[in-house]
This record gives structure tokens, sequence and C-alpha cells, in this order.
């Protein structure tokens, strides 16, 4: 079986789960997922390294990374959420007093304040990409 179709061994994916935490360190996710008891420093660094130019873990390391990522984009919007919740209350308020000819600052605050904090999570594209996605559009109604 050539070497690229060959699945990692149980320490060769410890050692890919290790590497893929935040400031791992080759050394140590190396003595994480193998016995170096024997073995001194550097020659737990070349074999780490050895495991880091292998492509098959290279590739894990950045699935596993990547799975991450997505976990944690799915953690922001439900930080998020409250804000959509803020504005959805907030506009209808505005526009009824902006019809009204009367506005007050609550509901202007609570939408400017929400549409900044969301431009603090997700930039300001982001942010206009999530409201989108929300159903929320303000860009009109703030004037």
């Amino acid at each position: 079986m050539p070497k690229k179709d060959k699945p990692l061994t149980a320490k060769q994916e410890a050692f890919a789960r290790e590497m893929a935490k935040p400031r791992a360190k080759q050394q140590d996710a190396y003595r994480a997922a193998y016995d170096c008891k024997r073995m001194n420093y550097n020659s737990i660094s070349c074999a780490a390294s050895k495991l880091m130019r292998d492509p098959r873990i290279a590739h894990r390391i950045q699935e596993i990374r990547d799975a991450a990522a997505k976990d944690c984009r799915w953690e922001l919007q439900d930080a998020a959420a409250p804000l959509f919740e803020v504005l959805d209350g907030a506009l209808p308020i505005f526009r009824r007093q902006a019809a009204e000819g009367s506005i007050n600052g609550d509901a202007r605050l609570a939408i400017t304040e929400s549409v900044k904090l969301l431009n603090d999570m997700f930039g300001v594209d982001g942010a206009k990409a999530a409201m989108a996605e929300a159903g929320v559009t303000i860009v009109d109604d703030l004037g």
C-alpha cells in the first residue's frame, strides 16, 4: 500500500491532535503521543520534525484545526443571537417613532450599540453578512 494511502497510526493521530492545539510545540506533542523515556531532546526534536514533514499528518492537523474553527464560528453565531433579538425589537420602535416625528434615544442607542458589537465580532463585512442571514436590514432606517 503506498504511503499516501496508509491511514495514520494511533500514535500519529495522537500527535496530530496534540499539534492541532493552540500554541502546540512539536516536542511536547511527540512526548504526549510516543514513549520517550530513552530519548534525548535532540532525538525527540528530529522525530517530531520528521512527523511534521509527513503530508498525511500535516493534512490531518489542518483537518482538526478547520473543524475547530467551524465550531468557533457556530459559537460566534450563538453569541450574536441576542444582538439580533435587540435589533428585531428596536427597529419597529424606531420606525414607529420616526413616522411620528418623536424619536427618543433608547431605540437608536440599542440599534447602534448592537451593530457596533456585531461589527466588533464579525468585522464590518461579516456583520453585514450575518445581519442579512438573520433577515435584518437597517441601513436606510437610521438615516
